[in-house]
């Protein structure tokens, strides 16, 4: 079959239309179950059918590769809110809890990133492709420049972290979608993302360069790893009417937007991981609520206080909690997961080309 270049009208339009989908807020009845990795897990078996494809054609015939991009993003901080509307006589109500990671740091992140990155190339290489190495990509002279238009890693915020191996930099769609926790998945969030859009877009010309000049095609990686699952349950019409609003988290390791853009020649391909990965819960040595200081309790006084002096019927609760990780276990859970995301791009790219 006879292919066309891509035209930069068209991944305009074809990028920020995916963003919007992947950002918008989802039903429940519209979530996929997550995928449970443990001894029995097959990662060969799995990713013959957990990924959603967007034009394959980029992944036909690849026999060279080479790893531009290899992004790693960390949540460290979460949160979820429920609130009810007024109703009659009947005041607002809202509900609150806030998750923070805590034993584990930058320097276990960075530690998990390069392990992975070696692991994938290794990975990659087995599968019966030439693989390049970091230095022969950083050696490109349109690296320095795609570079140069993103960000240098770790890429922190007061929720997440970014990282990157070594000496690669983060650019393009990697950066796209970045510190979008629990709390900041909206529609609101993907519109906010259409500026970063446009310059990854803008960044595909530079892409195609730098392909011509590694005479390779072009793997971009991502993942994220979460800590804790966070849900509102008050969603929907009959949820906002109802007398209580209430909210729930489970501590549990997983792994989640999974996706690997590739481009071969002016070919652009993306390959999207459809579930969640849950790892072992064994990575985390204690749940615990922060302790109230006094100036905590002074502060919920002069709130209730306050909604007695003005007649509010309003009520809110909120809960605080410390997620503490095992750092040994952590490091090891995670990598081992993330190693199997790994393991499932590179079989269904094997699969397809």
């Amino acid at each position: 079959m006879k292919t066309h270049p891509i035209s930069p009208l068209l991944l305009v339009a074809a990028s920020l239309a995916a963003l919007l989908l992947a950002t918008a807020p989802a039903h429940a009845k519209d979530e996929l179950t997550p995928l449970t990795v443990d001894a029995s897990f097959n990662a060969a078996d799995a990713a013959a059918k957990g990924f959603t494809i967007a034009d394959a054609v980029a992944l036909k015939g690849i026999k060279r590769v080479a790893v531009p991009v290899f992004a790693l993003e960390f949540i460290v901080a979460d949160n979820v809110t429920a609130t009810t509307s007024s109703f009659g006589s009947m005041g607002r109500a809202s509900s609150s809890q806030y998750y923070k990671l805590l034993g584990v740091g930058e320097a276990d992140f960075q530690a998990i990133t390069d392990g992975l990155y070696v692991r994938f190339l290794d990975a990659l290489r087995a599968s019966g492709v030439e693989v390049l190495d970091a230095a022969q990509v950083t050696a490109a002279p349109t690296y320095a420049k795609l570079v140069a238009s993103g960000s240098p890693a770790p890429i922190k915020s007061s929720s997440t972290m970014m990282m990157s191996p070594p000496g690669l930099g983060l650019y393009g769609f990697a950066k796209m979608g970045g510190g979008n926790t629990s709390s900041q998945k909206s529609l609101f969030s993907a519109f906010s993302e259409v500026g970063a859009g446009f310059a990854a877009v803008g960044a595909i010309s530079d892409t195609i360069q730098l392909g011509k000049e590694l005479d390779a095609s072009l793997l971009e990686v991502r993942m994220r790893v979460s800590f804790v699952k966070l849900s509102d349950n008050n969603k929907g019409f009959f949820g906002k009417l109802a007398g209580a609003a209430s909210t729930t988290g489970k501590t549990l390791p997983s792994v989640d937007n999974v996706a690997m853009s590739v481009q071969s020649g002016s070919m652009r391909s993306s390959v999207t991981m459809k579930h969640t990965l849950t790892l072992d819960g064994a990575a985390f040595a204690d749940v615990r609520e922060k302790a109230t200081t006094a100036g905590d309790v002074a502060g919920t006084v002069a709130v209730e206080l306050l909604k007695l002096a003005i007649g509010s019927k309003d009520s809110s609760s909120s809960q605080e909690w410390e997620v503490v990780a095992a750092p040994d276990k952590y490091r090891q859970v995670i990598g081992d997961g993330l190693n199997t995301a790994g393991s499932m791009l590179v079989a269904r790219l094997q699969q397809e080309r």
